[in-house]
């Protein structure tokens, strides 16, 4: 599948392509779809500058990812169901400095979403001109994504209390964005929040829903931000936080059967360590930070430097994989799972979860008795694991999901999914399942 993700004014003639999908600005002509619809009009009224050159093809580069993957179906061009052949081209302010970078991008979009991609970079890109009434000043000392939550509203709180100054970006999704603008208000950072989103949109009747990329949108509205900031403009390096427990980043399968392209892979270390260089191979002073790449949502939880406010404000977070269509916590899926072990390791009661709204499947023993049981997969895959990990060793369970060749230096990354799976096992138990 041939996709084109380009600017309106930008001709198309003589590159093959099945779709053209608009960039930053609504579909004309013969496009198909949009993405980025609001991205610069936020952006510049929200910062009061505009981002660098490059950071806008960064951004360019994550809207027709995020489009393309969008726009086709896994299950209609795939032959085994999931991996699709995409060749995808993107208009930027530099195509030849983005042409030299083209196999290690789609050797890290390969990891990321499981699919072939080949990248073609075409000239004009978008860099919008400054904001007419430009800020004097942009004091942020660093960059902290935020997005409604738990781990990210902990980095928030841990930031604010080392005497940080940090710019928040959130990525605006339905049902987040009350969440994010008040866990920014409550570190003092209300009028310190780029919030955006993609806003894909394409008109095929059964668009892909799985969604792998989708996190790249998040990186780059964070590098947009950065490169505004005047320590940036300065000369300086700007830190980059992606807050994010070890054992979810690690996303280590829970059996053999489940692939792990089926869960995002955005901070992944080894994806991360692929997304520093090509920052660096763009000269984007901008470095990533993951503090808790090594730490357990509950040791997140308990270590976190104001227990007060996490306290008030933990409940109010979210956490599921599958919010989106059912806005509240689903209560089953893996991300419920070490949610409420989390809160069992922070409070030591699984009455001291209050999430609201409650969870609309509190009960884990329905795994054994829902008449659909099969809706369980993800309780049934960690007790399959937990299972693994007591009659073998975590080692064993592991496998070859962490190695040295994926992951340098990986013995405490092998630690901290090890306790990862613990303190789920911990919280199966108390529900009566271990």
């Amino acid at each position: 599948m041939r996709v084109a993700v380009l600017p309106n004014r930008v001709q198309a003639a003589g590159i093959p392509i099945d779709a053209r999908i608009s960039l930053f600005e609504p579909p004309e002509g013969a496009a198909v779809g949009s993405v980025g619809t609001q991205v610069i009009r936020e952006t510049l009224r929200t910062l009061g500058r505009t981002p660098s050159p490059k950071a806008w093809d960064f951004a360019a580069l994550a809207m027709a990812v995020i489009a393309a993957d969008r726009h086709i179906n896994r299950a209609t061009v795939s032959e085994d169901g999931w991996t699709r052949q995409i060749h995808l081209t993107v208009a930027v302010t530099d195509a030849d400095h983005w042409a030299s970078l083209r196999d290690h991008i789609q050797g890290m979009l390969r990891f990321l979403t499981g699919d072939v991609w080949t990248l073609a970079f075409v000239p004009d890109g978008v860099h919008p001109a400054p904001p007419r009434h430009a800020v004097g000043r942009r004091p942020e000392t660093c960059v902290s994504l935020l997005s409604g939550g738990l781990d990210s509203l902990i980095g928030a709180i841990d930031l604010n209390a080392v005497d940080h100054l940090p710019m928040f970006v959130s990525n605006r999704v339905k049902g987040d964005c009350s969440k994010q603008n008040a866990f920014a208000a409550a570190v003092g950072a209300e009028y310190r929040i780029l919030s955006l989103n993609h806003n894909a949109r394409t008109n095929v009747p059964n668009p892909e829903i799985s969604q792998r990329p989708r996190s790249l949108a998040f990186l780059s509205f964070g590098v947009l931000a950065a490169t505004t900031l005047d320590t940036y403009q300065a000369g300086a390096t700007i830190d980059l936080y992606v807050p994010e427990n070890g054992f979810i980043s690690l996303n280590v399968p829970l059996t053999p059967l489940r692939m792990g392209s089926l869960s995002t892979r955005t901070t992944h270390p080894r994806f991360m360590a692929a997304m520093q260089d090509l920052l660096q191979a763009l000269g984007l002073r901008v470095r990533l930070v993951n503090p808790y790449r090594h730490k357990t949502k509950g040791e997140m939880m308990v270590e976190c430097a104001d227990q007060a406010l996490l306290t008030r404000l933990a409940p109010e977070s979210m956490s599921c994989g599958r919010s989106g269509r059912i806005n509240r916590h689903c209560g089953k899926c893996l991300p419920c799972l070490v949610r409420r072990a989390a809160f069992l390791r922070h409070t030591g009661t699984l009455s001291g979860d209050r999430t609201t709204p409650a969870y609309k499947n509190p009960d884990p023993p329905g795994a054994f008795t829902h008449p659909a049981f099969s809706r369980y997969d993800d309780v049934m895959q960690c007790l399959a694991a937990i299972d693994m990990m007591d009659r073998l060793s975590a080692r064993r369970w592991i496998g070859s999901a962490i190695t040295a060749s994926k992951v340098p230096d990986p013995e405490p990354f092998r630690d901290v999914a090890a306790r990862g799976l613990v303190e789920i096992k911990d919280f199966l138990r108390e529900a009566g399942l271990v």
